[in-house]
Order: structure tokens, then sequence, then C-alpha cells
């Protein structure tokens, strides 16, 4: 069993000044000019809504993306949650499915503290998690939520519960030999229980927060191809995601991305697939959709973001 005898320790931001302004002022600047000042509207054109529940929200590069932040934090800008739970892509943890952290986050803002008591008892009922601080020394999946989350409720208490979750890859395989979903496998049916209990058990009211970004193709990406000439096709598979995401339909999700072993690369297949077996919430609206397409590498990522009201 794991246990913890010293103060969890600060993880540094490790990106500010390089994707997102180091100095304070100009950082609340940046994220107020794209969440506060706005008039969003979703992708169908209807207004968005505030008190979200869940958002999916991307993990690319501010310089690119916050267009697509924006509305997700909008939709989440009057939670009264106590507790933030973070599901976020692993792009470094391999080995362990889940790799919680005790650390603490700083960002320009202050520091987000962990809520190390919610950890503490997953690791306790879940021998299997992971325990790999270097996991997310260099992970920004996080890290570029913690920063939204401290400009918009650093005002008053709150804690976080962030949580990296690695490659899909065995369960695609599974599933393409033995047609079984990740939901039918005992490590993670039993996560996400032993989670669902442990927020219900500590009495805090808990929103969610999935950081997720979607295709990623071209050369970059060890693709023999230009990435512009597959952007058409990338966008209709995005979209049939998205309304699967929609309809939280988590089968069907990742049944559209394992028929075709991955061939997109969908880095938030992870965290968003978690969190639609984990709530099974009701009926999501999709807020931001894009595609960055980089020419000097011929490559694209492709991101979007979505609410959830009703769990």
């Amino acid at each position: 069993m794991f246990t913890y005898n010293s103060p969890p320790r600060i993880r540094p931001a490790q990106f500010a000044g390089v994707c997102y302004p180091a100095n304070e002022t100009k950082l609340s600047d940046l994220l107020d000019s794209v969440v506060i000042s706005p008039h969003h509207l979703t992708l169908s054109g209807k207004s968005v809504r505030k008190n979200a529940q869940v958002i999916v929200a991307p993990h690319i590069d501010f310089r690119v993306g916050l267009s697509v932040y924006g509305p997700a934090y909008y939709a989440l800008s009057d939670s009264d949650a106590d507790v933030f739970i973070i599901l976020a892509t692993s792009h470094y943890g391999w080995g362990n499915l889940f790799i919680p952290t005790l650390q603490h986050f700083a960002t320009p803002h202050g520091v987000a503290k962990t809520d190390t008591d919610i950890i503490q008892q997953l690791y306790e009922r879940l021998p299997h998690l992971g325990n790999d601080d270097s996991a997310h020394r260099e992970e920004h999946s996080i890290e570029f939520e913690v920063v939204f989350l401290q400009r918009f409720f650093g005002h008053r208490e709150f804690t976080i519960v962030p949580v990296l979750i690695t490659s899909f890859y065995p369960f695609i395989q599974s599933y393409r030999s033995q047609s079984l979903l990740p939901a039918q496998q005992r490590d993670f049916m039993q996560f996400c229980k032993v989670l669902r209990d442990t927020i219900e058990k500590s009495g805090k009211k808990a929103a969610y927060v999935v950081s997720a970004d979607m295709a990623h193709i071209g050369r970059k990406f060890d693709d023999p191809y230009d990435a512009q000439t597959m952007l058409a096709t990338v966008k209709k598979e995005d979209e049939y995601l998205l309304q699967a995401m929609e309809q939280s339909n988590g089968s069907e999700y990742f049944h559209r991305i394992a028929s075709v072993n991955d061939a997109y690369k969908i880095c938030g297949l992870p965290p968003v697939y978690t969190m639609l077996e984990l709530l099974q919430p009701r009926q999501g609206e999709s807020l931001a959709y894009e595609q960055w397409h980089e020419c000097p590498t011929q490559s694209a990522v492709t991101y979007a973001s979505v609410a959830y009201y009703d769990l």
C-alpha cells in the first residue's frame, strides 16, 4: 500500500513563459479575453450555458487553441464544486493505466492544492495505480487546465484530483481481436467504481475537467502524407466522434476509433472514454472545434470542447 509521510511537493509551472505568459497580470488579461469577453456560441449556434458539471477542453498550446478553451471554461465558470477531477492524456507515462499524483500544482496565479485525502484513498484501494511523479514532470495536459481553474476559481477554496491516463493501445488490440471494450476489463472498471465511491463518501461536490485533443496527423506524427490532404476526411471523423460524445455513447466512441486501429491518433481517447464510462452523463453540447495545420511539418492537430450539464 502506498503512503506518504512528508508534505506533498509542489510541481512548478513548466510552461509559464513558453506556452502562456509567466506574468500573472498578462496571463489574467489573456484568459479573460477568451473566457469572459466573447459571446460564446455552441457549434449548433446556441448561446453557451453556464453551470456545466463536466467539460472536455483541449490541451493544445495556448498560442494556438485559446478560442476553443474559452467556451469550455465559460460553461464551467459558475461552478460551485469543492473539487475538480482532472482526467488527462498522459504523453510520457507508461506501465500503469492511471497515474495520479499527490503533488500540488503551481501556476502564475498561485498554487492549486491537490486533494491528498482523495488521492490517498485511491492508492489504498487500488494497488495497481501508478505512483510515478516523473510522468507529471513535463506533462502539459494537466497544467494547462489548472491555469484556467486557478484564474477563475482561485478566489475561493477548491482542490484538484489530477489523474493522467496512459495509452489505450492494449485495449484497442483486445477489442480488435476479442471484441472486449475497456469497460469490460477489471482494472478499468475497478478504477471507475473506486473513484465514484471515494468522491461520494468525501461529501464534496465534484466537477470534472477532461483534458483531451483529437486527431494528430501528418508527417510530424509519422504519417506518409501532408495533413492538408486529409483535413476534410478527419473533420468528418471528428464530427462522428463529437456526436458520440454528445450522446454519451462511450461504446460507439471507442468502436469508431478502434475499428480503424486509431489511424488518426486520437490522443484524447483515454480520458474521454473514461469520463463517459465513469459518469455516463446525459446529453452533451459541442461548443467549439478547430483544426491547426502546421505547414512547415505538413502536420495537423484537431481539438474541440464539449460541456455536460446533467449527470
